[in-house]
């Protein structure tokens, strides 16, 4: 009984914590995958004077620049060729605009595109900068914030968990310091001697691990049972379980081995 009350108070915040990670690689896959979906959504016209440098312009806003695609300016000759003069039309070729689309990165929002137009103005060349942008920024916004609402939360969990077990580990070696200290008057290492402890540790780490690598197996089959029907179309998870489970199980094992030898330098440097 001792036992098990041992590890569920170890278990416990390790689980919270990781559980509280889980959510945090759903909230910031979903967003990834959102931003990927409306990429192409919105459209950044831009008409200059004289023929655009494009390497000049890298980013915008903070965004990367994907690509400068330069519009043909023949195909609105074309369009209107039929009701001009030859005259006219080598007129039009030699004081028509160049135009230019802009493809980002990632999707820009609202706020991001009125920073883009007024950065694309700074260029003298540009004389005119057109967007066009479907209405996906209250679902973005909404998916970056619950993006940033799990990293703080998981932030928080992280700091409450380390401080629960350390606890839990003071109270594990206060409980065998009886042994520890026979232990080592026979010349064991304080390491041997805090064998028992550092098994406590495995066991706790390793059920956590498989109590929330099962929950994230799961979800990421059937993560619809956390949303109602109208998001199932709108939210898409690709996320790798071999590669998420490592950082769950790197995550899980390396908090309590730190935390451990935290705890234990603390321990050697006071009774030492």
């Amino acid at each position: 009984m001792k036992f098990l009350k041992n590890t569920f108070a170890f278990v416990i915040p390790l689980t919270a914590m990781l559980i509280s990670f889980t959510i945090y690689l759903f909230s910031s896959n979903i967003l990834d995958n959102y931003k990927k979906t409306i990429a192409n959504d919105y459209s950044i016209v831009v008409i200059t004077n004289t023929p655009l440098i494009k390497e000049e312009i890298t980013k915008l806003s903070d965004i990367r620049v994907e690509k400068i695609i330069t519009l043909e300016n023949n195909k609105i000759i074309n369009n209107i060729k039929s009701s001009l003069s030859k005259s006219s039309i080598d007129l039009l070729k030699q004081k028509l605009p160049h135009f230019y689309k802009i493809k980002l990165e990632v999707f820009p929002t609202t706020s991001q595109l009125e920073i883009i137009k007024n950065q694309l103005y700074q260029n003298k060349n540009i004389r005119k900068v057109e967007m066009f942008s479907k209405n996906h920024n209250s679902v973005y916004l909404l998916l970056l914030l619950l993006n940033q609402i799990s990293l703080i939360l998981f932030s928080i969990i992280l700091i409450f968990a380390i401080i629960m077990i350390s606890k839990q580990i003071r109270i594990w070696f206060h409980e065998h310091h009886e042994k520890i200290t026979i232990l080592k008057l026979h010349g064991a290492s304080i390491l041997y001697s805090s064998s028992t402890i550092l098994k406590y540790a495995i066991m706790s780490s390793l059920l956590s691990f498989l109590i929330v690598s099962g929950i994230f197996i799961y979800l990421v089959g059937d993560i619809g049972v956390l949303l109602p029907k109208d998001l199932e179309d709108i939210v898409i998870v690709t996320l790798t379980i071999n590669n998420s489970l490592i950082k769950i199980f790197l995550l899980s094992f390396g908090i309590s081995i730190l935390t451990i030898i935290g705890v234990l330098l603390k321990y050697k440097m006071k009774y030492d």
